[in-house]
């Protein structure tokens, strides 16, 4: 097919008040490049300007943390939106996107049970839904090409994670108000608005998903409640933030200690989920998969993102298997989505929008973890001597001191 001929994924499109030149977002990629604070780089402002001098439609940034509360942080370098110095940071790379007349969302998290161990304070425990303790581990340092390519050295055993604690309601008012705060902050760094994390494992998947959410109250029990957590961070979110500014809600399955999770009753509980959302103050909701096609339900075939868009009636993002123009296309043309969330691709191909359109046959390079620790920038903005070492330490039984 050529790349003319993919006339969906370079259609305009309206999403809230943004005007999208195409259907292409860089979909949120971590990174951990942030400074030890979580005050962005400038690498990272070149990091973000060469995907947007690349022909995305929108950027949705990295998974980032709106407050230093309650177990919030989730790894180690992430960064932040909680302080002065993390608002200039961040100015500084919405700045160079903008600059390519590109919008910017950033996207906001809590790590819940997932939380790195050594980014808890002392005295703190993760928290989640439910008082159970993930099985999974912290990515990122677990083989020697990883180690060798952040500069780490010495022992990196498996961290895993503790038990954590059940939230009470109060607590969920709160962490509620922190995404709203530190959207308000985003909002002062220029970006043209905020993701809400509620997908790949984080504090608010750990409530939509019925396997990490044996709450029975209003928290739980069924997907009604279940999403309710994430539907308060959006209206706190909104009140902050205004009309003017867009808000997605980014939903999956499976999660960075579950990677082939499911939802029980399946598509089923998937349409429960997005006749909950359909009174969400989300602009657009936004599906994470590994491939957007497998809905790992044995009793139908429908996509996970067709059947939560027709039962909310929202705009959708589909983020997974998305690789080249043609898989582009197929999203649009399904119906599944309105919008393709492209990530692994555009690590190594900071011009994948470009290059699909060409319609030249291109020899893609394969994914590889080294092109997220140093990936291709636009050397406008800075130059791979600003990235930061990280200072890690291994031994998870470190916890931060309170300030």
């Amino acid at each position: 097919m050529a790349g003319s001929e993919f006339s969906k994924t370079f259609s305009r499109f309206k999403l809230g008040p943004l005007e999208l030149k195409n259907r292409i977002a860089m979909a949120p990629l971590t990174r951990q490049n942030a400074e030890p604070d979580g005050t962005p780089t400038d690498e990272m402002a070149a990091y973000y300007a060469r995907r947007a001098v690349g022909g995305v439609g929108m950027i949705i940034s990295e998974g980032t943390y709106p407050a230093d509360e309650l177990g919030c942080v989730a790894y180690l370098s992430q960064p932040g939106i909680a302080t002065q110095r993390h608002i200039d940071g961040w100015r500084r790379a919405v700045d160079a996107v903008h600059a390519h007349n590109v919008p910017i969302i950033l996207q906001l998290m809590h790590g819940g049970r997932v939380s790195d161990p050594r980014c808890l304070h002392e005295g703190e425990s993760p928290v989640s839904a439910s008082p159970l303790q993930s099985e999974g581990w912290v990515l990122y340092t677990d083989t020697d090409d990883e180690k060798h390519d952040r500069g780490l050295s010495g022992d990196w055993p498996k961290v895993t994670f503790p038990p954590a604690r059940e939230l009470t309601e109060a607590e969920i008012e709160r962490i509620a108000d922190c995404f709203a705060e530190g959207a308000a902050r985003a909002v002062e760094a220029g970006f043209d608005g905020v993701e809400i994390h509620g997908a790949n494992g984080y504090l608010y998947y750990q409530f939509i998903h019925p396997k990490t959410n044996k709450r029975t109250d209003a928290y739980g029990g069924s997907a009604e409640n279940n999403v309710r957590a994430a539907k308060l961070a959006c209206s706190r979110t909104r009140e902050a933030i205004g009309p003017d500014k867009i808000i997605t809600l980014r939903l999956s399955q499976d999660g960075v200690d579950d990677f082939m999770g499911a939802w029980p009753g399946g598509v089923d509980y998937a349409r429960e989920v997005g006749r909950a959302l359909a009174d969400c103050d989300a602009d657009a909701l936004h599906w994470s998969s590994f491939d957007w096609k497998d809905n790992r339900d044995p009793a139908s075939d429908i996509p996970m993102a067709k059947a939560i868009a027709e039962a909310s009636g929202k705009p959708m993002i589909v983020n997974g298997g998305i690789a080249d123009g043609a898989d582009a296309e197929a999203v649009l043309e399904s119906g599944a989505g309105d919008l393709c969330a492209v990530g692994r691709p555009l690590f190594a191909h900071p011009d994948w929008p470009h290059i699909i359109r060409s319609g030249e046959p291109f020899d893609w390079i394969p994914f590889d973890r080294k092109y997220v620790i140093c990936p291709p920038v636009d050397y406008r903005h800075a130059y791979p001597a600003d990235l930061v070492v990280p200072d890690w330490d291994p031994d998870v039984s470190k916890r931060r001191k309170a300030d």
